[in-house]
């Protein structure tokens, strides 16, 4: 099978296209003809050597999520719920930049007749972790106020849009004004910042009343600003360290106002817990993708071969959106 290899720590051109053997699978696990999967921050880090693997999954292919079609089934996997042929989505811990990968059927899901594979691609990572922050963990109410950080990413857009389906106001905030343009049909408010200050502008809308919810996908010093715009009871979930891990909080707003802060991660979880999130997401919101309410945005499509391309266009900083390889397009078109 093709597989995209990093030969060593270092920028895009590390990822290089091999001939690998297909995954084994064990009798609790389906074996997936992956069509098409999508590039992460995160993947971009783990090529640098910043961010390895857990250490019993693939050190050397990315890959975080697919969408692809059963090939095989293990012997205890109840036949009632997949089957060869069936078209199958979900979170991987590593591994998806390549033909096939085998994955434990309690964390699948079925695709819906209404997404495609590119679309589907661009579904677990961001949607499952919008999700599990905002709704399991934060417990994101209807005619609550969510701010979002780094509102122009995959992530971020996952959550504004989860948000609007459950009647919720979402504020977003990005550095650029050109995406700010883009986005601004998904929020309610996308204020263009400078300096990491934001916390004023927030607390101008609506009356100076603040936000219930942060999903703070920046980290450093904008959890100190997130302290200074969240309501009495705020939650603020830290998701992404961009701007760093480490920053200056006023603790007196933490007691006064009995705000909740809290790190999350999907990719460090037991299958287990995935699964959990999984079949969560799967009941709640995978139907507001039946619908049409929510439909996942792709900035650009590449073949396999073009993952280095692909991981260029992420670190450059000006997709909106998904970016997704496309294993059944080759670099010929």
């Amino acid at each position: 099978m093709r597989s995209i290899v990093i030969t060593a720590a270092g920028g895009p051109e590390v990822l290089q296209l091999q001939t690998r053997s297909k995954p084994l699978y064990s009798a609790e696990q389906i074996l997936v003809a992956i069509k098409a999967t999508a590039i992460n921050r995160a993947d971009t880090l783990q090529r640098k050597g910043k961010y390895p693997a857990p250490a019993d999954v693939v050190q050397d292919v990315l890959g975080l999520e697919y969408a692809g079609v059963v090939e095989a089934v293990g012997a205890n996997v109840n036949v009632g719920d997949f089957k060869a042929g069936d078209r199958v989505f979900g979170l991987a811990p590593a591994g998806t930049y390549q033909e096939y990968i085998a994955v434990e059927a309690s964390t699948v899901m079925h695709i819906p007749a209404s997404l495609s594979y590119i679309e589907a691609a661009a579904v677990p990572e961001a949607y499952i972790t919008a999700y599990d922050a905002i709704c399991l963990q934060a417990e994101l109410k209807a005619h609550e106020t969510l701010l979002v950080s780094a509102a122009a990413s995959g992530v971020g857009i996952a959550a504004a849009q989860i948000a609007k389906a459950m009647n919720v106001k979402v504020i977003g905030t990005v550095r650029q004004q050109a995406k700010a343009e883009r986005i601004k049909a998904l929020f309610d408010h996308v204020l263009t910042i400078e300096g990491g200050q934001f916390a004023d502008a927030v607390n101008a809308i609506g009356s100076n009343s603040g936000v219930d919810v942060v999903l703070e996908l920046v980290g450093g010093n904008y959890v100190e600003e997130d302290l200074k715009c969240v309501r009495r009871l705020g939650r603020i979930m830290v998701v992404g360290l961009l701007a760093g891990a480490k920053c200056e909080l006023n603790l007196a707003a933490l007691l006064t106002k009995r705000i909740t802060v809290r790190g999350t991660s999907l990719r460090s979880r037991s299958n287990d817990e995935k699964a959990k999130v999984t079949r969560a997401f799967e009941a709640n919101i995978l139907p507001y993708f039946v619908s049409g309410l929510i439909k996942p945005i792709i900035e650009k499509v590449f073949p396999l071969e073009e993952a280095a391309a692909a991981h260029t266009l992420m670190e450059a900083d000006q997709n909106i959106g998904k970016i997704v390889l496309n294993l059944e397009l080759n670099s010929n078109g």
